[in-house]
């Protein structure tokens, strides 16, 4: 009898122990299903957090408008047809290289027809207002408008031949004789000053004084 108890005790023993065994396996599944759903949740969130921003958010900002003012200055610089306010400050530069020249000491012997002294006086004065020309070339190559400098170098090429021209025709004159280089060198000087003057007139304007273009033109008697 004490057998068959123990038996019977020993089986109620292993059911219990196999039911609670159950419970705890259902419970671990549990436990992992509701791990699962919480790891689907998070992803599911943090591909929401990660997703493109929203079209209101996108960088919409207008291109930038073209400038009116710039390129009206555009516009201004490439019609520049005179330098503004150098004329008088050019003219005087013009006048005080003759004042100088006038200064020099061969003027004086040069005046008397002595040849030697006028081939020096002239030869530097053709070759001072040369330095000059250039000079007022260079500013107008550097202000003007590309279409006013071709048209101006084009008349300039022109001017620098019939300026040579000039000069070899005058010293044909006396051809042979001491007065030959004077003559070229007169005929020089006397070009280029002009052509200094007539520049400075034709593409630098001044506001405070009367434009004059004929007052320095040299009339050879």
């Amino acid at each position: 009898m004490k057998k068959s108890n123990t038996l019977i005790a020993t089986i109620l023993l292993a059911g219990l122990f196999v039911t609670m065994s159950a419970c705890s396996n259902a419970s671990d599944d549990t436990s992992s299903m509701n791990l699962q759903a919480e790891e689907r949740d998070n992803k599911s969130e943090n591909t929401n957090d990660s997703s493109p921003l929203n079209d209101s958010t996108t960088d919409s900002s207008p291109t930038e408008p073209i400038n009116d003012t710039m390129k009206n200055e555009n516009i201004l610089e490439d019609n520049i047809t005179k330098i503004e306010g150098r004329k008088r400050e050019f003219l005087d530069k013009l006048d005080q290289i003759q004042k100088e020249l006038d200064a020099l000491p061969e003027k004086k012997d040069s005046d008397q027809g002595v040849t030697g002294a006028m081939k020096s006086y002239y030869g530097i004065s053709y070759e001072t207002y040369d330095k000059a020309l250039n000079e007022i070339y260079a500013l107008l190559k550097e202000k003007l408008s590309s279409e006013t400098m071709e048209n101006l170098r084009t008349k300039q090429l022109k001017w620098i031949e019939e300026k040579e021209e000039k000069a070899i025709k005058a010293a044909e004159e006396f051809k042979g004789g001491t007065f030959e280089n004077v003559a070229y060198y007169i005929s020089l000087y006397e070009s280029t000053k002009e052509k200094c003057y007539e520049l400075v007139h034709e593409y630098m304007t001044d506001p405070n004084i009367k434009d004059d273009s004929t007052k320095h033109i040299i009339i050879r008697q």
